[in-house]
């Protein structure tokens, strides 16, 4: 159902972002600054961000199948962890 995939779309996002670079550092500028002004910049760039990430899987999707996605995105992901592992980046 609808309710369903924004639930699965909300506990994924949520899980992924919690703890993240950009949580820590959104937690610095707000003990630093004006947290409304904080809060309201993340949630503007955040937003931003899930819109660019779903136009793209929604054009991709037209063109490739979810399967080489998954693929695509877990290589990558992998080369990610290894180059971060490694200080290369």
């Amino acid at each position: 159902t609808q309710l369903q995939l924004l639930i699965e779309a909300f506990t994924l996002v949520f899980t992924a972002e919690l703890g993240d670079r950009s949580f820590l550092a959104t937690i610095a500028l707000s003990a630093a600054q004006n947290p409304a002004m904080v809060a309201s910049g993340a949630i503007l760039a955040h937003s931003l961000a899930t819109g660019i990430a779903v136009a793209s899987g929604a054009l991709l999707a037209k063109y490739i199948s979810e399967k080489v996605v998954g693929y695509v995105g877990g290589t990558l992901f992998l080369i990610f962890a290894v180059t971060t592992a490694f200080g290369v980046f």
